[in-house]
């Protein structure tokens, strides 16, 4: 029941903060940055524009790309906290039986009940029972097969499996049955309307860690990126002790799932960019409209720049109305020629229109009629 609560915590918890939290952060986020690199009396990018809109963009690939980091370190923390058979007995995953006896002779020597007091008996008993129990799964080469790939739950999903034929079967079955829920599950959500972005990702992120299990479940070798690379890499820095499959293959489920959220998210950031002209091709009403309405919050955030300016810099000549006026008439002109004229979207309308009024003209006609 433990495992069972913690699995759902697991799955849950960060799919609730890659969806929810991490969206009303950025909104905070936005929010404080804009108090702090924004003077006083400086207009701030009014939510929805273009400039609103990039910097939210840029906070939310950062946020996730931090979170997606996060969640390998975390996975890899508690696999490291956990630790293994063979590190709690002090041996390398490739020790031999005999090393193996007579590292367990000396911790024996270290760790028998009967070297601890009345009162501690207890405990090293339980401890040494656990060292016990390790060095019976290494010694045993059906169950060391089983352990290395599939991890010490192994043992109880399948309490009665004695040859490595037994536990690889039970090991493919739950994680066949496990995939192919997850399949079915995105498959209906697809067909319901629901996890459409990213799609893509999220199934090809299944298959290849349903690849990765059944190669480790069913080949003799430990795979060559842990043997060669991964494994010689952090023994020989110190970094941490050597993985064993079934290690690699927990941080691989939760790195993928973590990608696929990231990747899922990603995209509409950027399909969804006001800054991004729609095709000239594209030249149907919905488009117009959506161009229109892109336009329009175009214009509306800078006629409201354009008012703080000009109330800002018009202050010492409250008396002068003549000069307010000019001032005024010149800042609006620079505003049109500088700012409204240089949006994406506004030179895109500018160009179209003169394309369809060029259009049919006799070659080296002049002018725009």
């Amino acid at each position: 029941m433990a495992r069972t609560a913690n699995f759902s915590l697991d799955t849950v918890g960060p799919f609730i903060v890659w969806q929810f939290i991490i969206p009303y952060a950025a909104t905070w986020v936005q929010s404080i940055f804009y108090s702090i690199f924004i003077r006083a009396g400086e207009p701030k990018p009014m939510p929805g524009s273009p400039r609103f809109m990039k910097h939210r963009r840029q906070i939310l690939i950062v946020t996730y790309l931090a979170y997606f980091f996060f969640t390998i370190y975390e996975s890899d923390y508690n696999i490291q906290k956990s630790s293994n058979a063979y590190n709690d007995l002090g041996v390398p995953i490739d020790v031999t039986e005999n090393a193996l006896n007579s590292r367990f002779r000396r911790l024996t020597l270290k760790y028998h009940p009967d070297k601890f007091a009345l009162k501690d008996q207890a405990r090293a008993t339980e401890f040494y029972n656990h060292l016990k129990s390790a060095r019976e799964i290494i010694l045993d080469p059906a169950k060391r097969w089983a352990y290395d790939r599939f991890g010490p739950g192994i043992f109880y999903s399948c309490a009665k499996c004695v040859t490595i034929k037994e536990y690889t079967d039970s090991a493919l079955f739950v994680a066949m049955g496990t995939y192919g829920a997850l399949f079915l599950f995105l498959i209906g959500t697809n067909a319901l309307g629901f996890l459409k972005d990213g799609a893509y990702w999220r199934y090809l992120a299944i298959l290849a860690v349903a690849a990765y299990d059944v190669r480790t479940a069913m080949r003799p070798d430990h795979p060559p990126f842990i043997a060669q690379w991964l494994n010689p890499l952090v023994t020989g820095l110190k970094l941490r002790p050597a993985y064993l499959p079934f290690q690699v293959t927990s941080i691989v489920k939760k790195a993928s799932i973590s990608a696929a959220q990231f990747l899922g998210l990603l995209i509409p950031l950027y399909r969804d960019d006001p800054q991004k002209p729609a095709k000239v091709t594209d030249d149907t009403d919905e488009s117009r409209h959506k161009q229109l309405d892109r336009l329009e919050a175009v214009v509306q955030a800078g006629n409201q720049d354009v008012t703080r300016i000009l109330e800002l810099e018009s202050t010492i000549f409250k008396e002068n109305e003549r000069a307010k006026g000019e001032l005024k008439g010149a800042m609006t002109t620079y505003m049109v020629q500088n700012v409204i004229h240089q949006e994406p979207e506004v030179r895109n309308l500018i160009g179209q229109r003169i394309g369809r009024r060029r259009a049919g003209a006799p070659h080296g006609a002049q002018g725009t009629k």
